[in-house]
This record gives C-alpha cells, structure tokens and sequence, in this order.
C-alpha cells in the first residue's frame, strides 16, 4: 500500500491536472460511481464536526474522514483535517493512504474555478475573496493560474489571516492584493467573488453585488450556516456541485428553500453545465454552492494515486 504525504501530494498535484480529472469526472459521474451522503458527527464539546465521504468510481472506492475544527483557526491551527483511504473494487485491496487536508484544499479550490470556467463572464481581471485561511487562498490561487486577473479584493475578520494573505498568495506582484473593509467592498469591485467562511450569517449584502457577477460559495457547510444572502438567491441563477448534497446540509441552500424564496427545480447541477453548454447572459448574477462532493476527492485521490505510481513517488508499506 501507498502512503502519501502533503508534499508528496503537492508534488504531483496541480491546479491544472485536477481541473481536467474533475471535468471529466462530472461528466460521467452517474454512469460510473455511487456517491452516497456523507455522514457526520458532531462533538459539541471539542467544537469539533467529523465527516466520513464515502463513494466508489470506475474500479476504485475510497472514503475521506475529515474533522473540521472551530477552535483551531484562532489557535494558529488548520480549521480542516484529515486523510483518505483508496482500495480496489476489483479485489478490495487498499492500495493508498494519503493526506486528506491538502486533497480537500485543492479538490475545492480546482472545483471553484471549475465553476468559474463556465460561469463567469469572459475575460475577468478582478477577484474578490471573503475569508482569506486555507481554502480560500488556494481558491484565488486556482483563478489566477487560469484567468488574466489583475486585482485581488480581500477581506477576514481575523487580523493575523488577512494580514498574512498576500504573502501566501503564489504571486510575483502582490500589489495586486487589496485589502478591504468588509465583504460588501469586496463584493462590489470583483468579476468572480469566493467566500470561504463558516459564518451564520451572510457576509456581505445583495445591494453590493454588480450584474454580472458570479459568486463561488464554499465555505458554510451545516444549516445552521449562512454566507449568502437570501435576497441574492433571488437575484441568481443556481448551480451547485450535487443537488441531494446542497438541499440537505448548507444553510446557503436548505433555509431559502424552506422559506419558499427558492425551488429545488431552479437549481442545476454543475455537470449538466458542463453537458449542456449552458450559457450566461452579460447581465446574469451566477452562483455556484459546493458544499463538499466525495466525487471531488475520489477523482482527485486516483489522479494522486496513478501521478505517484508513475513517478515512484510515496512510501510503499505492507500492512
């Protein structure tokens, strides 16, 4: 069996490699795999939710446990933890280990800008980013490798994080990097907007956002969760990465439809996006909600899987 580190990992993962596996796996996603629900436990006295992802595609199964964290980031810690499991479907043998924290950095950021591909309008130059840890950086650094982006709107309630952020930005200028005073001034100088928070409440106001505009969605995951304005909801088209997922679990999500302010049949999922060219109006505001897809971490734990292999990266151990 293969073990693969973080390092190992960010050596044979890439913001482009991952964007085509997904593509690809979107795509043929319900003729090939099983996806089930994801299953949590909360621990409310360590503030502490684990999730246990399990899914299956092609000749391969794997489950992701991850545990999200909300005393860590204060602490200087990372907010995400955790590992994967890959094995055979042929035989059932475990075939790797790996770190489960970088994998879900970048399967979620190369997802964002997946969305982005199809959703944003042409040729974008600004980008905002609302909740500037982990996730959220490698999201911006997932469009900047892929779009000509100029300038970079961001903001954090915590200090040392936006503080920090151009720095850990993949950047030759970090001029681009502006610092805002809240959301709403982030929201309304950007083309494409990322929120990566856990807020209960939305992080910025409708009236800010411009027409045009497309909003990546990817932090808030319970329902008791809220980055989004409802009042945007109602401005948007929808799109989410699975509709069982994002009507179940993201406040962003399940509390318009319980208000009646949204219908489940006004939602699509990105893959039919991809299918069915599905195109945009100038005008249109475009949101994409991830709530967090176990068909984005298989696909990307395989391509993690089959680069090591090939390049005789990873310790091999027999257990």
């Amino acid at each position: 069996m293969l073990i693969l580190s973080e390092n190992d990992l960010r050596s044979v993962l890439n913001y482009k490699n991952v964007l085509k596996a997904l593509e690809s796996g979107f795509v043929a996603y319900k003729r090939k795999g099983e996806f089930p629900l994801r299953t949590s436990i909360e621990s409310r006295e360590n503030k502490t939710t684990v999730l246990f992802m399990p899914s299956s595609f092609l000749d391969k199964s794997g489950v992701k446990i991850v545990s999200l964290c909300d005393n860590n980031p204060s602490n200087k810690l990372p907010y995400t933890r955790g590992i994967y499991i890959l094995a055979s479907l042929k035989d059932g043998a475990p075939l790797c280990v790996m770190n489960g924290t970088y994998l879900t950095y970048i399967r979620t950021a190369a997802t964002s800008l997946l969305a982005s591909k199809y959703l944003a309008k042409r040729d974008p130059t600004a980008i905002g980013i609302i909740g500037t840890g982990k996730i959220g950086t490698m999201a911006c650094e997932a469009h900047i490798s892929h779009f000509s982006i100029e300038r970079i709107y961001a903001f954090d309630k915590l200090e040392y994080s936006i503080n920090s952020f151009p720095e850990r930005l993949s950047l030759d200028n970090c001029n681009r990097v502006i610092s805002c005073k809240d959301g709403n001034e982030v929201v309304s100088k950007s083309d494409i907007i990322i929120t990566a928070t856990t807020s209960t409440t939305p992080v910025f106001s409708s009236r800010s956002v411009n027409e045009g505009t497309h909003i990546n969605a990817i932090g808030a995951y319970k329902k008791t969760m809220q980055e989004i304005p409802e009042s945007l909801v109602l401005r948007s088209k929808i799109f989410v990465d699975t509709i069982d997922g994002a009507t179940s679990e993201p406040g962003d999500i399940v509390i318009p439809l319980q208000n009646g302010l949204l219908n489940k049949d006004d939602i699509l999922e990105i893959s039919e996006v991809i299918l069915k060219r599905i195109s945009r109006n100038d005008s249109d505001i475009t949101l994409f909600k991830s709530v967090g897809f176990s068909l984005e971490d298989i696909i990307t734990a395989e391509l993690a899987y089959n680069e090591s292999k090939k390049n005789g990266i990873g310790i091999e151990v027999d257990i």
